[in-house]
């Protein structure tokens, strides 16, 4: 297939499956590029140095995308391409190359801003823990997430603080 019609796109993947996706597009010939750094993650026993995405729950593909686009849809944990409306949005070679120069020369200097994603009003899902599955929302951050969690059936609401870590959004939110 001629490199002259592929360009670059944006796929959003399904929560913490940006390696998976980009693994699996591999294995079926689709260019692709996850940029990923490496960075130390703290847990109440422990510190560990652990490989996470620049761009969190998104992977970039150089394709036709008259002609691959259902390959890459297809592949599991792939949700849609980022898109203005229906058409999905050409990314430059140069941004590419950009990001590539910065995660190789500069990977010190990338912080990455989950926070953002856990602004108040934001609905979460808890992870694990005593409140694992539940759906709650975000009513303050600070250095933990603050969130409020329903409890059906009891009409009344517990507010607890938890590591931004143990809490997964959703694109719904």
């Amino acid at each position: 297939m001629s490199e002259s019609f592929k360009s670059w796109y944006a796929v959003y993947t399904n929560s913490r499956t940006e390696k998976k996706l980009a693994l699996e597009l591999s294995k079926k010939g689709v260019t692709q590029y996850l940029p990923i750094i490496s960075t130390k993650k703290q847990w109440s026993d422990r510190i560990k140095t652990v490989l996470v995405p620049v761009f969190p729950s998104y992977v970039f593909v150089k394709i036709d995308i008259r002609i691959e686009k259902l390959k890459v849809l297809e592949t599991s944990g792939a949700v849609k391409f980022v898109s203005i409306g229906e058409t999905p949005i050409v990314i430059d070679e140069e941004d590419i190359e950009t990001i590539r120069q910065i995660v190789t020369e500069y990977p010190d200097k990338i912080k990455i801003e989950r926070e953002k994603m856990l602004a108040p009003g934001k609905k979460v899902l808890i992870r694990s823990g005593p409140f694992k599955d539940r759906k709650a929302r975000v009513i303050r951050k600070g250095s933990k997430s603050s969130i409020l969690v329903s409890i059906s059936g009891m009409d009344t609401t517990v507010s607890l603080e938890l590591d931004s870590e143990l809490l997964e959004t959703g694109e719904e939110n």
